[in-house]
């Protein structure tokens, strides 16, 4: 089974989401990927922005039960593969101690993927967009 993190800045929208959509693909493609996503900057168990369970569940992805978890907590030696969602969240995780080889830019042919935090659903459903597509990509070199 492949072991999969994505990052943001919160874990509160962008990386919440990508792991319930990438969760979801692979479960539909009936493939052998476990998902994390935890935040650089984040106090552990806040709760997912509403309106990032609101359009989540619009694709059938519950992603309410989710809690904030701070990158520190994890062993990144573990995963076969780490998304980041901005190339600000590529470096840090280097300097965390990361493996650069296993560290992905989401959505890096349009410089990452947008954050929508305090935004209204629209901007939340685009960023949804953005990660769906982008995960759709990646999800096969996983």
């Amino acid at each position: 089974m492949k072991k999969v993190l994505f990052v943001c800045t919160g874990n509160t929208c962008r990386s919440p989401m990508a792991q319930g959509i990438c969760e979801k693909m692979a479960e539909d493609r009936d493939l052998p990927i476990k998902c994390e996503s935890a935040g650089l900057s984040t106090v552990n168990g806040q709760p997912v922005s509403d309106n990032a369970v609101t359009v989540c569940n619009e694709l059938g992805i519950d992603i309410s039960r989710h809690r904030a978890k701070n990158v520190r907590d994890f062993d990144l030696s573990e995963f076969d593969a780490i998304f980041t969602m901005s190339p600000r969240h590529k470096h840090a995780l280097i300097a965390l101690g990361a493996n650069p080889y296993k560290i992905w830019l989401l959505g890096a042919e349009t410089g990452g993927i947008s954050d929508p935090f305090g935004e209204d659903e629209d901007v939340y459903r685009r960023c949804r967009d953005e990660i769906y597509d982008a995960i759709k990509d990646s999800i096969k070199e996983i």
